[in-house]
């Protein structure tokens, strides 16, 4: 064989190579299977969190009024869905199946999640099944971060922390201009006395304090000072609207809560980009009228009442058999049962000495 025949047999698979690198470089949602596309300067995309509804439903399938907006949401042609955690109310077959062929398959755009507890609450199923908890992405002008806020109780640490912060670093770029985070809980408001008391139905820090305040927001507040950072976040355990929107004024960095519960209240939020420049606007589910997001705010909030999720006497036997038939149950109740045989075996061994 020639020089140039090995040259060009070499180039030959160079070529054949170049679709795969494009092709695993796609970002495809592992919900509906559907691409990231190339996008022009502007765009939108819409997020949202809580997509199972109330806690205390009985229903396997997504709450009714994500159901019946699908529609809407399609029209409104957005780049992908974002969910911000509690997909699923619990992560088993039954839920799988239902939500795959009620909402996943009907979605015209690539759907992505920052992990919530319910996602997480029967053990490592969502991994098996959808992948990696935490990621991050761009898209023309913007920088995306997904975060699992389910491990290390709440704060950020070890490969996340290490994802997140390389992440901001090269977004230090002249190209970037908006910054979008990505969780569950919203660990931002947690240390904060400004806002600690706003979400208190949520799943909180259990030990201490989460490391927000002390490594990620100096990282960000230092960040704001050239780019737009928004950190989204969707536990609304006791909300009086669909969304919380704040400017910090101490780091200009601006902070969203925004689930739905099922509810006449319950909406979307709609990100629309322009060259760069980031518009809010809110989607009702249900037809009602909606103020600009930016109204619902510290003020707003403190000056509303949450409406309370009622619940039925009826859902007893069910909430019991849901619980027997857990597997956390089971763990709690063997652990319990090792503890009490450990403690008598203490017991016993004093009364020798």
């Amino acid at each position: 064989m020639t020089k140039k025949q090995k040259n060009n047999r070499l180039l030959f698979f160079v070529y054949l190579l170049i679709p795969l690198q494009i092709v695993s470089a796609q970002i495809v949602s592992p919900f509906n299977k559907q691409v990231l596309s190339d996008s022009s300067a502007n765009y939108s995309f819409i997020v949202s969190g809580h997509f199972h509804g109330q806690s205390n439903s009985r229903s396997t399938f997504p709450a009714s009024t994500i159901l019946a907006g699908i529609d809407t949401l399609n029209s409104l042609h957005p780049l992908f869905l974002m969910s911000l955690g509690d997909v699923f109310l619990d992560v088993n077959d039954t839920y799988l199946n239902h939500y795959q062929r009620s909402l996943f398959a009907k979605l015209k755009m690539p759907l992505f999640n920052a992990v919530g507890n319910h996602d997480l609450s029967n053990g490592n199923i969502y991994e098996k099944v959808y992948g990696k908890t935490f990621f991050t992405f761009t898209v023309q002008s913007e920088l995306f971060v997904v975060l699992n806020t389910e491990v290390a109780d709440g704060s950020i640490k070890d490969e996340q922390l290490m994802l997140l912060k390389k992440a901001l670093a090269d977004a230090q770029s002249d190209k970037i201009k908006n910054i979008f985070i990505f969780s569950h809980r919203p660990i931002w408001s947690e240390n904060n006395t400004v806002y600690e008391d706003l979400f208190k139905g949520n799943t909180r820090t259990a030990l201490g304090n989460n490391n927000y305040e002390s490594e990620l927001k100096p990282i960000l507040k230092d960040l704001s000072k050239s780019k737009s950072v928004f950190w989204l976040s969707g536990s609304m355990a006791d909300a009086p609207v669909s969304f919380f929107y704040q400017k910090d004024a101490e780091t200009g960095i601006v902070y969203i809560q925004t689930a739905i519960r099922d509810l006449p209240r319950d909406a979307v939020l709609h990100v629309k980009v322009e060259s760069g420049k980031v518009e809010l606007n809110g989607i009702s589910l249900t037809g009602q009228t909606l103020d600009s997001i930016e109204k619902y705010n510290l003020d707003y909030w403190k000056n509303s009442s949450s409406p309370e999720e009622s619940f039925s006497l009826r859902l007893l036997p069910y909430l019991f058999k849901k619980i027997i038939l857990h597997t956390y149950f089971w763990i709690g109740f063997v652990s319990s049962l090792a503890l009490i045989f450990l403690f008598r075996l203490f017991i016993q061994w004093r009364r020798r000495k």
